[in-house]
């Protein structure tokens, strides 16, 4: 058997590579090809492209590099039509997965079987996905509950199987002194986000100078970092999966760029706030089209204001630094967070079962 993956960003790569233990389990002979990161690869799996290629997020900075999205697209397709495969699992990245499967919907008159893991955010901006979706897929594995029913009035099975983030987590430890940032996952969110960044660890390392500080991120983005480092010895960047799981789970505060980040911090109970800058145009479209009040999906989830959050000119660190003291000091608002926290990850998994596992049993 042969099957197809195809994860272009980090959050998916982590998905990926649970599939892949999940189906290997499952399915003995199969060999498992696409677009992958490193953990997908240590999976024994074979990608077509760096994931790195993949670094652009927000409207604005997609359009000026679609000649390249392009001819990914294209690359990938003659990848997959030499490949044959029997099944294709593209995960979350809509917009490339979308287009891509798109050029290959003949594939489906010749057997092969279309899955998407991660739902569109169709109720948040352009909904009319939910209906392509519903055209071109066979089955639609969401993340959420609440998402199932914008699917299924178009006729899409969709089966909830939970975010596989807070499948088997340990208790987390007991938290240390630990501040750490977190400034996205593709090289345009860094670049938006970074001078800001700088300047609230620059004003941070002087108003809380008791904490260890830390900057998380991938080896591939190390070079945005040779100047913070440079002028601040004492912060560390770290960029090992396992290391970067255990500074989450022991620190005391976080400051995280809006996305699945969040998830990981709130499954190890880690207090935080949400900042993000992206650049004007995607701000203004942003502000025209989408229909959320929030960024973050846990405040997304409960309806109300869990994650404080400093979006788009919001995000300066003099506004900032005043949540700093109230989180660091303030121990009635931080259980209260965190007892949302916990609320939000008791929810997070289908009777605690590996979502993984429920997918491969639905596949096959």
């Amino acid at each position: 058997m042969r099957i197809v993956i195809l994860a272009t960003e980090a959050s998916g790569d982590f998905l990926g590579s649970e599939l892949i233990k999940a189906i290997r389990i499952k399915k003995k002979n199969v060999i498992i090809k696409g677009i992958g990161g490193p953990l997908m690869i240590n999976s024994n799996f074979k990608s077509w492209v760096n994931i790195s290629k993949f670094n652009a997020i927000g409207i604005y900075e997609v359009l000026i590099r679609i000649s390249k999205f392009i001819k990914l697209i294209n690359f990938t397709e003659k990848k997959i039509r030499e490949f044959q495969p029997d099944i294709i699992i593209s995960i979350d990245s809509p917009s490339f997965n979308y287009r891509l499967l798109k050029k290959l919907s003949d594939l489906k008159r010749k057997k092969t079987k279309f899955y998407h893991y991660v739902a569109p955010t169709v109720w948040a901006w352009k909904s009319y996905r939910a209906k392509l979706f519903a055209n071109l897929y066979h089955k639609l594995f969401v993340l959420f509950e609440f998402e199932k029913k914008y699917f299924i009035k178009h006729k899409l099975k969709t089966l909830v199987v939970g975010h596989q983030a807070f499948y088997n987590i340990k208790s987390p430890p007991k938290k240390k002194k630990k501040i750490i940032f977190l400034l996205g996952s593709r090289t345009s969110e860094i670049k938006n986000n970074i001078n800001e960044f700088s300047l609230l660890i620059e004003n941070t390392i002087s108003n809380f100078s008791d904490f260890s500080f830390y900057i998380l991120t991938f080896k591939d983005h190390l070079n945005f970092f040779k100047d913070i480092k440079s002028k601040f010895k004492n912060i560390k960047i770290v960029t090992y999966t396992n290391q970067k799981q255990k500074i989450m789970s022991e620190s005391f505060f976080a400051v995280a760029a809006s996305g699945t980040v969040t998830l990981e911090l709130a499954k190890f109970n880690t207090p935080m706030i949400v900042v993000y800058r992206t650049h004007f145009i995607t701000k203004l479209i942003i502000k025209l089209l989408v229909k959320v009040k929030y960024a973050c999906l846990i405040n997304i989830y409960f309806d109300k204001l869990i994650i404080p959050e400093f979006l788009f000119n919001d995000f300066s660190y003099k506004k900032i630094l005043p949540i700093f003291s109230d989180f660091l000091e303030n121990k009635l608002k931080r259980n209260e967070q965190i007892k949302n926290l916990k609320a939000f990850s008791s929810k997070m998994l289908i009777k605690n079962k590996n979502p993984a596992e429920i997918i491969v049993n639905s596949i096959f």
